[in-house]
């Protein structure tokens, strides 16, 4: 599998339609999933049939209407890009649950930065 890159649509307020992902692979730069400037996406539910490990980094940047993670909850561990990388949450305005993490195991081979959220009061999710 492929890695998914959705940035810059202003227009897409949910991933339906990628329901049948069972996978991610990573791409050049050793990123599994990057969701970036998607003003609008309030759900990426769509991806709650995503299992396993992803062999490269999860990139969520200024989506400002994104609220959850919980379409990742299948995910159980995460690899790392180029930047040493594994988990990079910033700018998501509206985001208020990182939960959708809680099945990620073991440790994060890379960095987790996770900044400018401001609605995001817990930290729960990464146990």
């Amino acid at each position: 599998p492929g890695a998914l890159t959705i940035s810059d649509n202003p227009s897409l307020t949910t991933l339906d339609g990628l329901q049948g992902v069972e996978g991610l692979g990573k791409n050049s730069g050793g990123v599994s999933l990057h969701l970036s400037s998607n003003i609008a996406l309030q759900s990426m539910d769509a991806l709650s049939t995503v299992r396993g490990s992803l062999p490269g980094a999860v990139l969520i940047t200024s989506n400002a209407n994104l609220t959850t993670l919980d379409g990742l909850r299948g995910v159980e561990g995460l690899g790392m890009n180029h930047h040493r990388d594994s988990l990079y949450l910033v700018a998501n305005t509206a985001l208020q649950s990182i939960e959708g993490l809680s099945a990620v195991r073991g440790p994060l081979p890379g960095a987790l930065t996770i900044r400018s959220n401001p609605k995001l009061a817990t930290l729960d999710g990464l146990q």
